[in-house]
């Protein structure tokens, strides 16, 4: 195929609208992202072309097989039989992006001055889905500059509550 990672992950997405409805095909990506980019050497191994085709599909069968749904296990294979293991991770990613915009999910960066309650972390994160319409996934940070207030950015957007930007807005006011 040779390309960017987006066919292979337009194939797979494909497969999932059709066979998976629970999100397995996701999850076992997130494992191989996770599992390959702890082990960079072994990524190394997999894109070698002096290594012989049927080692690096073999050693994917023993690292993967059992531990990833049939349909991520298949594509691995894929992807590796057509020498195109460079992709896998823009495959990934590219992959997520759809599934993530076929869920409706958006991830959130918040970022307070103290840690949040479990409540507050619960409010904040129900009315960022009410506003922006998705399912949150949220992150939290504590950034003690802030000195209140929290920071957020979803979507690309950044919506600044903080004490920090306030004060600001009041010095460029008096100024």
């Amino acid at each position: 195929m040779n390309g960017n990672g987006k066919e292979y992950a337009i194939a797979l997405f494909s497969i999932m609208l059709e066979s998976d409805p629970e999100g397995r095909i996701y999850e076992d990506l997130n494992l191989v992202d996770r599992s390959i980019k702890e082990n960079p050497d072994y990524l190394e191994f997999l894109v070698n072309p002096a290594i012989p085709k049927s080692e690096r599909i073999e050693s994917l069968r023993g690292v993967f097989e059992g531990r990833v749904c049939e349909s991520v296990y298949s594509f691995l294979n894929v992807i590796c039989e057509h020498r195109d293991m460079y992709v896998l991770f823009s495959a990934i990613n590219e992959f997520r992006g759809l599934y993530e915009d076929y869920m409706n999910m958006a991830d959130a960066m918040i970022t307070s001055a103290v840690e949040l309650t479990d409540d507050e972390k619960r409010r904040l994160v129900s009315k960022l889905s009410e506003v922006t319409g998705k399912k949150i996934r949220a992150t939290y940070t504590i950034d003690k500059e802030l000195i209140g207030g929290v920071s957020v950015t979803v979507d690309g957007k950044h919506f600044d509550g903080s004490v920090r930007k306030n004060l600001k807005n009041i010095k460029e006011v008096i100024s």
